[in-house]
């Protein structure tokens, strides 16, 4: 329990819940004390240092700590498929709700910095859903054993130049080539959560050609731009989320 007044919510605090359960119960108290160790404790000396050492991605990984960022429900056929079908506290992949995605998300944000913890969840909150609900299964055969069980990492990239975060007016496009075989990809992108700790797979916010601005977005998984110029930029609130 907090030692500040009042600063866990009431179902903490003793009063009843037709909600909270004793699932959820269970899984922040299994929670609290490992993020307090690996991330908490040291939230602010990483904010300082503007990076999340790259360890610290790994252990939340061999701790199944990245799948509780996905939305409720889970993956389950997925990720019993690749042993992870029990989370932190004896939790099983199945019984994961909402609540307990609330409790995963409060628990994260406890140091009061947006930097150290969503260095870790963004990619995998953003990146991979999409796969998971639209892609097909060679797409998600492809990508999604790696990125769940936390052997690569995939980041965001929306914001552009001109039309800042909103993703009705970006102008990133791709276009097939002549052949058919191929997505020609131009654009520019202002910057991309996580890049600085990318693996070599990302996912890419663009407009299909062709379509009017704002009709058509997809999210295509896409290899990181090795080798092309780039450069860190800060973001106010997530210095340690370049």
């Amino acid at each position: 329990m907090a030692s500040v007044p009042f600063s866990d919510p009431p179902w903490l605090n003793g009063l009843p819940s037709p909600y909270f359960t004793e699932s959820h119960r269970k899984w922040q108290a299994a929670i609290r004390p490992f993020l307090h160790e690996r991330l908490h404790q040291h939230a602010m000396e990483w904010e300082a240092a503007e990076t999340v050492p790259e360890h610290v991605f790994g252990d939340f990984a061999a701790a199944n700590m990245l799948v509780p960022a996905l939305p409720a429900p889970l993956p389950v056929e997925w990720l019993r498929g690749l042993g992870l079908g029990t989370l932190m506290g004896g939790l099983d992949v199945a019984e994961f709700d909402y609540l307990h995605g609330l409790i995963y998300t409060d628990e994260m944000t406890r140091s009061g910095l947006a930097g150290p913890g969503g260095s870790l969840t963004t990619g995998m909150a953003f990146g991979v859903p999409p796969i998971i609900k639209f892609g097909n299964k060679a797409l998600q055969k492809r990508f999604l054993p790696e990125l769940l069980a936390g052997k690569k990492r995939s980041c965001i990239a929306i914001t552009e130049p001109d039309a800042g975060s909103d993703v009705a007016g970006i102008t990133t496009r791709a276009v097939k080539s002549d052949d058919g075989r191929f997505y020609v990809v131009n654009g520019a992108k202002k910057w991309q959560v996580l890049s600085a700790v990318i693996s070599p797979q990302f996912c890419r916010q663009l407009t299909a050609s062709g379509l009017p601005t704002g009709s058509g977005l997809t999210t295509p998984p896409w290899p990181s731009a090795l080798g092309r110029p780039k450069a860190e930029l800060l973001a106010s609130l997530c210095w340690s989320s370049p």
